[in-house]
C-alpha cells in the first residue's frame, strides 16, 4: 500500500513536470502571413514575406500560453516580394541584402496578460539592431500557437534610406507598418 502511494505521488510529479515543460514550435510558412505596408509619392504599396524561419519555445497550460522561453525569427531579405521585380530590386538594395541577407528578431522580455502578450526584442535590419516592443494576441489551438499583431517604425531608424525610383521622382515614405499572423507548430 505504501509503495502504491509513493508510485502515485511520483507519477503525479512527473506528469505535472511534463505538462509544464517547454514545447518547441516551428514557424509554419504555409499558414503564416507577414505583410509590409508603406506609402510613396505615387501610391501605397504592400510587400509579402514569403519565407520565415523561426522557433518558439513556450509553456502551454490548459490551452493558454503561460510562459515564453525564447522566440527567434529569421527572414531572408530575398523572400520579400511585391509582385514587381523593379520594386523588389530596390527593396533589396535599400536593405543592403548583399551584406545583410537576413532580417532577424530575438525575444528579450515579455509580459502575458490573458491572451495579450507584450513582446520586447532585438530586431536587426540592414546591419542595425534596435530594441522594439509590440503587443500581440496569442491563441493556442490543436497543438499550434498563433501570434497576431503589428508594428510600425521608420526605415531610417535602421539606417535604411527609403527607396526612390525614376531618378528620384518617386519617393517611398519613411514609415512602414508590418502586420503578421504567425503560426507555430
Amino acid at each position: 500500500m505504501k509503495g502504491l502511494k509513493m508510485f502515485s505521488l511520483l507519477s503525479s510529479i512527473l506528469l505535472c513536470t511534463f505538462a509544464l515543460s517547454a514545447q518547441e514550435y516551428r514557424v509554419d510558412n504555409n499558414l503564416s502571413s507577414v505583410y509590409i505596408n508603406g506609402t510613396s509619392s505615387l501610391h501605397d504599396w504592400t510587400e509579402t514575406i514569403e519565407t520565415i524561419n523561426g522557433a518558439l519555445r513556450a509553456d502551454v497550460e490548459d490551452g493558454k500560453l503561460v510562459k515564453l522561453r525564447s522566440l527567434h525569427l529569421t527572414i531572408p531579405v530575398k523572400s520579400i516580394k511585391s509582385g514587381k521585380s523593379g520594386m523588389d530590386k530596390n527593396t533589396y538594395v535599400a536593405l543592403k541584402e548583399d551584406q545583410y541577407p537576413e532580417i532577424k528578431y530575438a525575444l528579450k522580455t515579455y509580459k502575458i496578460e490573458g491572451s495579450t502578450v507584450k513582446l520586447t526584442g532585438d530586431l536587426s535590419v540592414a546591419g542595425v539592431t534596435k530594441s522594439i516592443t509590440t503587443q500581440v494576441e496569442s491563441r493556442v489551438k490543436e497543438g499550434q500557437v498563433e501570434l497576431t499583431g503589428g508594428i510600425a517604425f521608420k526605415m531610417t531608424t535602421f539606417g535604411v534610406d527609403p527607396p526612390t525610383a525614376v531618378m528620384g521622382t518617386i519617393k517611398t515614405g519613411d514609415e512602414v507598418e508590418i502586420k503578421f499572423h504567425l503560426y507555430f507548430k
